[in-house]
């Protein structure tokens, strides 16, 4: 299945600010870009944080209005709220929760013509970051990705929230952000630059220290949000989770930084919909992971990776995220990533070694 990319290379945000007291700075930052904003948010992110927002709408001297959604981040939505934001002159969509509202955000500037502010209030993913966004049916089975030609105008992310969220919402961010290096891999022990394009090696490189950091603060900055402490831990690897993981994203053009880890979600998504529809992106993903290790050939460190899924109070397992690991279930998996551009099914070793590696999942 062949994906056709931009062949421009899209790096984030144009702006970046990450600190406490942000959503009260808000409306002078989306001042930049328009003076009508349309601003859509899921009901828990607007109950903590649009009485804030509001203070700074007002002060910036714009025209505004919230709309409260809690939905997929679907075709059908993004094209309704593009229409009813040309039809009443809005001319920026600021989004305001999660990882579905991000895209969902990017998905409606795209369909209306706009530039798009995102204000995340999880850091479970880098959605708010990339030049993409993961759509869905109203069932909640996966389409894919819809990709821009624009980047996003700017990224606000205030600390007071993020301190907080669910820890969950951290550890899926992590592991999802630490998938970048194990999946750029795809199948490769080692990458260098004599080997691949300099765009992938120099996402390799960042996603190298992205791993590295997040191995080490993963356990600390969990802990501290679930105590609601505001540490640097929590500071570095909102930054990683969001900006440098964004970044990686838009080097490897939205393509190349994932692999089999994400195809599992998207496979998940879309065959046990219904069974797996309360677990977090970054959370299937990181099942996944286990078998990208194998198909990588570093079995050894399967272990490792889910222990430090379990430490953190990860599924860790196909089961954990309510999929039977039948040899039925695991056949449907298999075929539906030979369909995938991430492995050569010609390749007998190649499927015979990602047989083995789905098994890591059980």
């Amino acid at each position: 299945m062949a994906v056709v990319l931009d062949e421009a290379y899209k790096f984030g945000a144009g702006r970046y600010i990450q600190g406490e007291s942000i959503l009260e700075k808000a409306g002078k930052e989306i001042l930049r870009v328009g003076k009508k904003a349309y601003l859509i948010g899921g009901p828990r992110a607007l109950a903590v944080a649009k009485d804030r927002l509001e203070k700074g709408l007002i002060e910036a001297g714009l025209t505004y209005t919230f709309e409260e959604y809690q939905g997929l981040n679907t075709y059908e939505k993004a094209k309704a709220a593009a229409e009813t934001v040309k039809a009443e002159g809005f001319d920026v969509i600021v989004g305001v929760g999660g990882g579905k509202i991000m895209d969902l955000s990017k998905a409606i500037a795209y369909f209306a013509g706009c530039p798009v502010v995102n204000i995340p209030t999880s850091i479970a993913t880098c959605a708010a970051f990339t030049p993409l966004s993961v759509m869905y049916t109203e069932a909640g089975a996966s389409l894919g990705s819809l990709r821009f030609e624009f980047e996003v105008s700017a990224v606000l992310v205030d600390m007071d929230i993020i301190v907080h969220e669910p820890p969950r919402y951290v550890s899926a961010g992590i592991l999802d952000a630490m998938a970048k290096l194990i999946e750029i891999k795809n199948g490769h022990p080692v990458i260098t630059l004599e080997d691949f394009p300099v765009d992938l090696f120099t996402s390799y490189t960042l996603a190298e220290y992205t791993y590295r950091e997040l191995l080490r603060l993963a356990r600390t900055a969990y802990q501290d949000v679930e105590a609601h402490r505001m540490t640097k831990a929590v500071q570095d690897v909102t930054f990683i989770n969001v900006a440098v993981t964004g970044m990686i994203s838009g080097i490897s053009k939205g393509f190349g930084q994932s692999a089999i880890g994400h195809e599992i979600y998207e496979r998940i998504r879309t065959y046990f919909t219904q069974e797996a529809k309360d677990y977090l992106h970054g959370e299937i993903v990181a099942v996944g992971l286990l078998a990208q290790l194998y198909y990588n050939q570093t079995p050894e460190k399967v272990p490792e990776f889910k222990a430090l899924m379990q430490e953190m109070g990860m599924p860790a397992s196909l089961h954990d995220i309510h999929v039977e690991p039948s040899e039925e279930n695991l056949l449907k998996l298999k075929n539906g990533i030979l369909e995938s551009p991430f492995i050569d099914p010609q390749t007998p070793e190649n499927v015979q070694k990602l047989t083995e590696a789905l098994r890591c999942m059980i």
